[in-house]
């Protein structure tokens, strides 16, 4: 049987189609990593976790809550400050007052952090306050959090004993009873002597990837769709069930292939998250308890992270598997192909149905934790602490757990036997496939593009990089904080043309922060002359630098006026189209990237598919033949290209556009701050569209590069990989911060605006 097994893994594992699949899940499941953890808005990078682990290797438990402590006090004081200089600035009434109210509550604010404002080295590990204050209040919560760990074992107990002497609570239901009882018991003889903190984004990341289980589950259905399908195609099963032991020995070795298929390959993927998360945020030490992440605090399990994380893979592979004994059931008993994944897709629907719509607390909640995607939650599974009422019983939801997958286990390899042995679907019958009403021949740029995007798939690849874009510029929220907010109501203000009216508010602009300076100059010379003590400065230094907290706004708008006066123009506000240029962020090389690696795997087989098939020969002599052949699915490449370019100018202009009004399109991009002296005479809308047409072209040029490979290589993998080395690794080295990468790539086309 042993060989048998090793011949049913390896007939699927050697097949080229196989690995290509693998290499293209393995792949997709990093780029989903990277991509779903993007640094947002207000968000802080994975590189700034790793280096605050850096900082606190060698503490103790103590020094690093200290250390994260200062930091955070140090972080919330100074966004404080910048808050009591904005209110001051504004010079009203209202905004005094408050000011006035911050400054009593906090009377050392000003002498303890005012020169690190000033200087700007209050951002350790960010590049911006509000992303390094949301790094500290996560890490912060996390540590104070397992800091209580004894506390909280303390409480269980307590609770227990407590209880056990109240009157009411004798006559509380038998579960109420139970669920306090068994849960003291679980938590008796847990400690937080190996309780070791460490920044828990990437443990977290890695094994809390919904992205791996999708791209796990579609690898079970390749895998059962190999070791079925194959065999009930060519008839085979009817030679297998006449040889000794044919049944017993067939179906148990693929079932034995199928676990084994499913536990290598959630090793393999949940080790590249690992990999991944290890080399970005961090993992910290797995020999440290499951209790040293914040968010797994309540588990009741005695078991390291290292630990964890094998059993959580485990426990998928078991559930993976306990799914594919049921595809192969199905497979076995299904006549036409494609009822396997029909019922496979209806088993997922309604489980996650299930799980969706059963409320957490509700009397019904064990079908929620119990279903498909309940079970798969292994984090919740090993890292939290939850009871089912079964009767009035409270059964650990970790037994009730492993109960449904020896018995969902079971029934699918018991399934698969019984419809073997009963063989009445042995052989598949072929299925008509459902196709769109189509005239092959009516039109060649039809019948191409049929080929191309339907029969060829390039049209799914094309459509889930579009959504993918979508997520990422819709999805992302653009903030506008107070010093912005007075360069956008001034701008506002002064929109179009230059008149004494707008002249004279910028010059009383002008005047303001000059007596700003000149009272602070002032200041500081009566107290270097002894005149007055350093804390009577100041507090006379305070007002003034109140005012002073939005000139480096203002010098924006002197900056626009000084270019009017000199050359003439308008005034604009330009913060929206800063961002919808790239010169405020890296969007375009994401941007780049994804639809480089589109365009690479949607078109890689283009020409090589008519090799497959040997078809050019046929073409060739054809009225049209094989240059209008080509031209057309150039044509294709084309027009799709000029969609998926198009597509993320529109979603990023929705999205800042509800922060950043881009007004005056009409106008000459030369008014733009950005673009002084570089595009004096060409309107904002011109430039737009020489941005699309240029990015259009990068996107020619890997088309031109694909489909010349497709055409001379003849093969689809050979196409897509070289492809990939020239086109897609140098932004891949660009992305991972690599500059020199960007100018030896196709992103000097693409991005230019960004860089102009």
């Amino acid at each position: 049987m042993f060989g048998l097994t090793c011949f049913e893994l390896l007939k699927i594992w050697k097949k080229r189609s196989f690995l290509a699949c693998l290499g293209i899940l393995l792949a997709l499941n990093l780029f989903m990593l990277w991509y779903g953890n993007l640094p947002k808005e207000g968000k802080p990078p994975l590189s700034a976790y790793r280096m605050a682990a850096g900082d606190m290797s060698g503490m103790d438990e103590q020094e690093k809550w200290e250390y994260i402590k200062e930091l955070k006090e140090k972080a919330d004081n100074i966004a404080m400050l910048q808050e009591i200089l904005t209110l001051q600035a504004w010079g009203d009434e209202i905004g005094n007052a408050l000011a006035a109210q911050l400054l009593r509550e906090n009377p050392a604010i000003y002498e303890t952090y005012m020169e690190e404002l000033t200087e700007g080295g209050y951002l350790k590990y960010t590049d911006d306050l509000d992303k390094e204050r949301a790094l500290l209040d996560e890490l912060y919560e996390e540590i104070e959090k397992i800091r209580g760990y004894g506390a909280y074992l303390e409480s269980v107990e307590k609770q227990a004993e407590r209880l056990r002497g109240i009157s009411i609570f004798r006559t509380a239901s038998r579960f109420g009873r139970q669920n306090v009882e068994r849960s003291a018991a679980d938590h008796r003889g847990l400690s937080d002597r190996n309780i070791r903190f460490y920044p828990s984004k990437g443990i977290r990341m890695a094994m809390e990837s919904h992205s791996t289980d999708i791209f796990l589950l579609l690898s079970v259905f390749l895998f059962v769709g190999g070791l079925i399908g194959e065999e009930k195609e060519k008839g085979l099963f009817y030679l297998t069930r006449a040889a000794k032991n044919g049944v017993a020995v067939c179906m148990g070795a693929k079932l034995l292939a199928l676990l084994i298929h499913v536990t290598a390959f959630c090793f393999l993927f949940y080790g590249e998250n690992l990999l991944y998360a290890s080399a970005t945020a961090g993992l910290g030490s797995f020999s440290a308890q499951i209790q040293s992440v914040g968010a797994y605090m309540e588990s009741s399990l005695a078991l390291t992270l290292g630990e964890y994380a094998a059993l959580a893979v485990l426990t998928k592979a078991a559930l993976f598997f306990c799914f594919g004994a049921m595809l192969t059931a199905v497979s076995v008993w299904a006549a036409k192909s494609f009822t396997p994944q029909l019922a496979g897709a209806a088993f997922l629907f309604c489980n996650g149905l299930c799980y969706a719509v059963i409320p957490a607390g509700s009397a019904f909640h064990m079908f929620k934790y119990l279903s498909f995607f309940g079970m798969l939650e292994t984090e919740r599974l090993y890292g939290g602490y939850l009871n089912f009422n079964v009767w009035g019983n409270a059964v650990p939801r970790l037994a009730a757990t492993m109960l449904c997958l020896i018995l969902f286990g079971a029934a699918g390899a018991a399934a698969a036997f019984f419809l073997f042995l009963r063989g009445r679907s042995l052989v598949m019958q072929k299925a008509r496939r459902l196709m769109l009403p189509f005239r092959p021949y009516q039109s060649l740029l039809r019948h191409e593009g049929y080929k191309i995007l339907f029969t060829n798939r390039a049209l799914l690849l094309l459509l889930f990089a579009v959504l993918l874009l979508g997520w990422k510029d819709l999805g992302k929220s653009y903030t506008c904080p107070a010093k912005e907010q007075y360069y956008a109501d001034m701008m506002l203000l002064l929109e179009g043309r230059l008149t004494e009216e707008k002249e004279d508010m910028v010059l009383r602009e002008q005047a303001r922060f000059d007596e700003a300076f000149a009272q602070l100059a002032r200041i500081e010379e009566l107290e270097a002359c002894g005149s007055i003590d350093k804390s009577t400065a100041d507090e006379r230094k305070l007002p003034w630098l109140g005012v002073l907290a939005f000139y480096p706004s203002f010098t924006r708008i002197a900056e626009q006026y000084a270019h009017i006066k000199a050359e003439g123009g308008y005034f604009i506000y330009d913060t929206g189209y800063r961002y919808l240029f790239g010169k405020m962020d890296e969007s375009f090389l994401t941007d780049c990237l994804l639809l480089t690696l589109c365009m690479i795997f949607a078109f890689g087989g283009v020409m090589a598919m008519e090799y497959r098939k040997k078809s050019w020969y046929l073409l060739a002599a054809t009225r049209k033949g094989r240059r209008q052949v080509l031209m057309q699915k150039i044509n294709i490449y084309i027009l799709c290209a000029a969609c998926t370019v198009l597509l993320p100018w529109i979603f990023r202009a929705v999205s800042i556009g509800r922060t950043y009004p881009m007004r005056g399109i009409g106008l000459s991009a030369g008014n733009l701050p950005m673009y002084f002296g570089k595009a004096a005479d060409i309107p904002i809308f011109v430039l737009i569209a020489a941005a699309v047409l240029s990015q259009l072209a990068a996107l020619l040029l890997v088309g031109a590069v694909v489909l010349f490979w497709s055409w001379n290589r003849k093969s689809y993998l050979q196409a897509s990989f070289l492809s990939f080395l020239m086109l897609a690794l140098p932004l891949v080295l660009a992305v991972l911060g690599l500059d020199f990468a960007k100018w030896i790539s196709i992103y000097g086309i693409y991005g230019w605006t960004g860089f102009l």
